[in-house]
């Protein structure tokens, strides 16, 4: 059986440093109070109305073991304790990735320096991960490719498409939380969306007002080009 490992910015835990692990726990992230009493009254405003669901940060935890100790001297046991440390920066944003985790990785920082413990040749690291929210799946949503689609949940959808006229296209978000795709244009094409509305000239965009609410999205679409909608689906 293959050992689990994790790959931080793509450097393997396991096939790197030999490191087991020996604990992992994958937090959920708690959800964040949209409701607030209005002033002088006994009635409550949800913002979740306006934003959706909002949540904290997850929290990703993991004991590291040196594999095969009795092989490293003391002055092996510090060389890859350092290159370890230095590998799990903290105060950098990291894309993690878990084995037990497949098409998915999450976005975090290490936010405090790891914790090593080291007892008769033994080497232990805790690490502690702050993540976004969501997992975000390796794929983009439009390449349907066979061993990550989610049969319960996702649609096979093409997500270019060519404009002459103004149209109108449905696009399915499988996300838990609205989305901003990259847009990829050729030609001229006008964009409206959830009452947003851009004109977009030749190029790639990957910060716009459009964005994709969870579910069906209309899209309006006008001018003379291409548009080709890029974006990777979120979940908890």
């Amino acid at each position: 059986m293959e050992l689990r490992s994790v790959k931080i910015d793509g450097v393997d835990s396991n096939e790197a440093y030999k490191l087991a692990i020996s604990n992992a726990m994958i937090g959920y992230p708690d959800k964040t109070k949209t409701r607030i009493r209005i002033p002088n009254s006994n009635i409550y405003y949800d913002y979740e109305k306006v934003f959706g669901d909002l949540y904290e940060e997850r929290t990703l935890e993991y004991d590291f073991l040196v594999m095969m100790p009795n092989a490293l001297s003391e002055e092996d046991m510090e060389y890859i304790k350092s290159q370890v440390i230095n590998w799990l920066t903290p105060g950098v944003e990291h894309r993690i990735e878990d084995t037990a985790i497949p098409f998915y990785y999450f976005i975090g920082e290490i936010s405090s320096a790891p914790e090593w413990s080291q007892d008769n040749g033994y080497g232990t690291l805790k690490v502690k991960i702050n993540c976004y929210p969501y997992k975000i799946s390796v794929d983009d949503m439009g390449d349907d490719l066979w061993d990550s689609f989610d049969f319960n949940n996702d649609v096979a959808q093409f997500l270019e498409f060519e404009i002459n006229k103004e149209t109108t296209e449905r696009i399915y978000n499988a996300s838990s939380t609205a989305v901003s795709p990259k847009l990829i244009v050729t030609g001229n094409v006008t964009v409206e969306a959830h009452g947003e509305k851009v004109t977009l000239n030749a190029g790639t965009y990957t910060e716009t007002e459009i964005k994709l609410n969870v579910g069906w999205n209309d899209i309006k679409l006008s001018g003379n080009g291409t548009i080709k909608f890029s974006f990777h689906k979120e979940v908890l």
